[in-house]
Parts: C-alpha cells; structure tokens; sequence
C-alpha cells in the first residue's frame, strides 16, 4: 500500500497491545488508500458514526459534525493509566471532500473511569 515500514509496528496479533504502534500519517495514509480501493464503501461502512451509532453513538449528539464523522476508536490503559486514545478515520466536510484523519493521544495519566477516557 505504499507505506513505510518505518511508520508502524505491530509486533503482536493483540487489539490495543501497548506494543502496537504507527504514526498518525501512517494511518491517514492507510485510511486513504482504503478509500480508493473496491472495498472502499463497506469499509467505511462498517466504521461508527459520530452521534449515530456504535462506539460513538452518544459522542457529538449535539454538534454540526454529527453522521459525518465515520471513525474508529481505541484505548489502551494498563495499571490504570491511559497510555493512548486514538480516534481516526473519515470526515464529510462541508466542501464535500472525504477527508481522513488520526488523532492520538499518547500517555495521558491515571484515570478513574471510562468517563475520563471519554473526556480525553
């Protein structure tokens, strides 16, 4: 798909293993290329959307975004602490562009709930 090796790091076949890594551009690469390829439509399909449904059915109920944000979150805490919270995905812009995109944030700090990860 032409991304650099360099860029990530599976290391394990483990969901949200803290030893998983990849680059934000790595992954808005792969999202982007996902979008030019035939499985591009059932792909995206099978993301969450903000304020629809799944892992973000009650994230952005209220905002202008909510059903044009087609992403995948994920979370990754051990011994209480959250070492990474990664939203990535689609965006139906106003201009009608599909844009893709990664945020990551990486070794927050303690939390108490999921509440504090959905803060994050």
């Amino acid at each position: 798909m032409g991304i650099s090796g360099e860029e990530f790091n599976f290391p394990t076949n483990a969901s949200g293993s803290p030893d998983s890594q990849a680059t934000a551009r790595a992954v808005v690469q792969l999202l982007a290329r996902m979008n030019q390829r035939g499985v591009a439509q059932d792909y995206r399909a099978a993301l969450p959307v903000l304020g629809v449904d799944g892992s973000l059915a009650d994230t952005g109920t209220d905002l202008p975004a909510r059903g044009h944000v087609f992403a995948k979150i994920g979370t990754t805490v051990v011994d209480g602490e959250l070492q990474a919270a990664v939203l990535a995905g689609y965006i139906d812009a106003h201009t009608r562009r599909q844009l893709a995109f990664a945020l990551f944030v990486n070794n927050y700090g303690p939390i108490t709930s999921i509440d504090d990860v959905a803060t994050v």
